[in-house]
């Protein structure tokens, strides 16, 4: 191998190599699905790791956290969805969590999507709803959402370090 073909293998190498690093680098994405009508609800979020920290408890009363890592954490559903008397128009929706008090949260749905997650315009939050909290008993180390199966609609639920949150809704 002459050294121009060699040189080019070597820039080819690690062109690859920085490339992988960067993929890494974002992250996993998570996705939760649940059937409803004639398509799917879907929610895709970035999946933070706790490393040893305990992220959610540096969250203060009145704070919004992006719920996830990367780009805005992002739910999509073919129908209405009730939250309690609140309606959620089908459509896509940006989500986040307001700390209210101590123990209580609220899951923030907004119109504005695509953005990076730390780019919430409040302007755009079209509604908010409480949040069930629970304590678990052995810790999840990556983010997870979940969107569970129920008779007449289903439950959102987030789980991360000790907390989980969670809101139940209906299909309309």
């Amino acid at each position: 191998m002459n050294y121009r073909m060699r040189r080019n293998v070597v820039v080819c190498v690690l062109l690859c190599g920085i490339l992988a690093i960067g993929a890494l680098a974002q992250g996993s994405r998570g996705k939760a699905e649940m059937k409803a009508g004639a398509g799917m609800i879907t929610v895709d979020y970035g999946q933070p790791a706790l490393k040893g920290r305990d992220m959610l408890s540096k969250l203060e009363v009145g704070q919004v956290w992006r719920m996830g890592s990367n780009q805005a954490t992002a739910l999509a559903t073919p129908v209405d969805l009730m939250f309690g008397s609140t309606k959620i128009a089908k459509g896509s929706y940006s989500l986040f969590m307001k700390r209210e008090s101590a123990d209580a949260y609220q899951l923030v749905f907004n119109s504005q999507t695509g953005q990076w997650g730390t780019q919430r315009d409040a302007s755009k939050d079209v509604a908010t709803v409480p949040m069930k909290k629970e304590t678990l008993a052995s810790p999840v180390e990556v983010l997870t959402i979940e969107l569970k199966p129920a008779t007449g609609g289903g439950t959102f639920v987030m789980s991360w370090g000790t907390l989980q949150c969670s809101a139940d809704f209906k299909l309309q």
